[in-house]
C-alpha cells in the first residue's frame, strides 16, 4: 500500500517555477490560480521572452462535496483543472497566498491549503515535475513579536469611521486584489525584471502607435472636408 500524499511533497520555491519555465520557455506555460471561497481565478503564462500576454482563463466555480466524512473538492473541478494543466504543458503553479496584512496567515490561507489538499489527494494535477508555490502579491512583511511576546501590529489604531468592524474586511487582504493575472506580472517582475519592463515599453510602443495613427487619421478627414468646402 502506498504512501498518502501530502501537499509538501509537492511543494517548491518560486525560483524553482520560474528556473522550469527557463529550460521549456518555447513549450512551457505557468499556470497562476487565485483560490477564493466561491471560485478559483486562473490565468495561463507562457515565459516573457516570447512576446505573449497572460491568456486569462474562465473561473471555475469552487464546488465542494462531501466523501468518506470529509469536505473535498467536486470531480468536475479537478478535472477540469488536470486536463487544463496536461494540454498546456503547465510546468508550475503558482497560487495566491493571501497573507492578513500584519503577514500573519488567516481563514483564506486555510480555504488555500485545503483546495490545494484536494487537489494533491484526488488527481494528477500537482506532481513532481508540476509544482506549486505560494506567492504573495502584495509583499506584505510579517509583524514580529519582540522577547516579551508584544508585536505592534496589536496597537494599531484603526480610523474606520463604523460602529461594526469586520475582521476579513480590516485584517485580510482582500482576495480581489489578487486576481490570477496580476500574480503572474508580480511574479514575472520579480524573476525576470528586463525582459518585463521590455515587454511593457513595447507594449506601450504600440498603443502609442495606435494614438498616432488615430490623430493622423482624423487630421486627414479634416483636411478632406477643407478640400470640399473649397
Amino acid at each position: 500500500m502506498s504512501a498518502p500524499k501530502t501537499l509538501t511533497q509537492f511543494l517548491t520555491t518560486p525560483h524553482r517555477i520560474a528556473s522550469s519555465l527557463d529550460w521549456k520557455k518555447l513549450t512551457g506555460s505557468v499556470l497562476s490560480m487565485d483560490i477564493t471561497r466561491e471560485r478559483i481565478g486562473l490565468c495561463l503564462s507562457f515565459h516573457p521572452s516570447t512576446g505573449e500576454s497572460p491568456l486569462p482563463l474562465d473561473d471555475v466555480p469552487l464546488h465542494i462535496e462531501t466523501r468518506n466524512g470529509k469536505r473535498v473538492l467536486s470531480p468536475d473541478v479537478i478535472s477540469h483543472l488536470q486536463t487544463l494543466a496536461q494540454e498546456n504543458k503547465v510546468c508550475g503553479v503558482v497560487v495566491a497566498w493571501p497573507l492578513q496584512k500584519d503577514g500573519r496567515m488567516g481563514a483564506p490561507c486555510g480555504k488555500v491549503l485545503h483546495a490545494l489538499d484536494s487537489l494533491v489527494a484526488d488527481s494528477k494535477f500537482l506532481t513532481p515535475n508540476r509544482p506549486f508555490c505560494l506567492w504573495d502579491g502584495s509583499h506584505v512583511e510579517e509583524e514580529l513579536c519582540d522577547s516579551w511576546g508584544r508585536c505592534s501590529a496589536y496597537g494599531k489604531e484603526y480610523t474606520l469611521n463604523k460602529e461594526v468592524h469586520v475582521a476579513s474586511e480590516e485584517h485580510y487582504v482582500p482576495a480581489t486584489n489578487l486576481v490570477a493575472c496580476d500574480i503572474w506580472n508580480d511574479f514575472c517582475r520579480t524573476h525576470w525584471p528586463e525582459l518585463y519592463m521590455r515587454e511593457q515599453e513595447r507594449k506601450s510602443g504600440v498603443y502609442d502607435d495606435f494614438e498616432f495613427l488615430a490623430e493622423e487619421e482624423y487630421e486627414m478627414e479634416d483636411d478632406a472636408r477643407l478640400v470640399a468646402l473649397v
